[in-house]
């Protein structure tokens, strides 16, 4: 089966039961390693979420694909909040980091370049808008291979120089 078969299949197994636990899937990542592959499973609510909802999801999902056995061989299951670093498996999910860092991969070198980083400007239907120094760049997210927020921490003001 084509990965984006199967991932498909996966996001359809596993919606549900998320939503079962009061969470939302966020994305499905299948990494494909010597010996061993690697499921991950990203989930979230407007609240954020805990280690014990992660790990009740595991326990179930873990009995949901052993019964239903879409992936072939061995592998690891993650269950995860996406993080503060998160990857965007889909353009609509970008539209709430307005204003902030994104990074992005290509799929194939765009004027010989793999990788862009900048400011999200816009999300226009599945038209993602950076300002890469001063630059608007508009790409195609068919054409991304991976986009991630770089979440940056807030600077601390530094204290001021009171007269004593």
């Amino acid at each position: 089966m084509p990965m984006e078969d199967l991932t498909q299949a996966l996001e359809g197994l596993i919606t549900p039961l998320a939503a079962q636990h009061g969470l939302t899937l966020w994305g499905v990542e299948l990494a494909s390693g010597p010996g061993r592959s690697v499921l991950r499973v990203f989930v979230d609510t407007p609240q954020g979420i805990t280690v014990d909802q992660c790990a009740r999801l595991s326990r179930d999902l873990s009995v949901l694909l052993d019964v239903e056995d879409p992936i072939p061989g061995r592998y690891t299951l993650e269950v995860s909040s996406p993080g503060l670093d998160r990857i965007f498996f889909r353009p609509e999910q970008m539209a709430a980091y307005l204003g902030q860092e994104v990074s992005l991969a290509l799929r194939e070198p765009e004027a010989g370049r793999r990788t862009l980083r900048g400011v999200l400007l816009k999300v226009d239907g599945a038209t993602v808008v950076l300002d890469e120094a001063g630059s608007e760049l508009a790409v195609d997210f068919s054409h991304v291979k991976r986009a991630q927020l770089r979440y940056a921490p807030p600077v601390p003001a530094k204290p001021g120089k009171g007269g004593k």
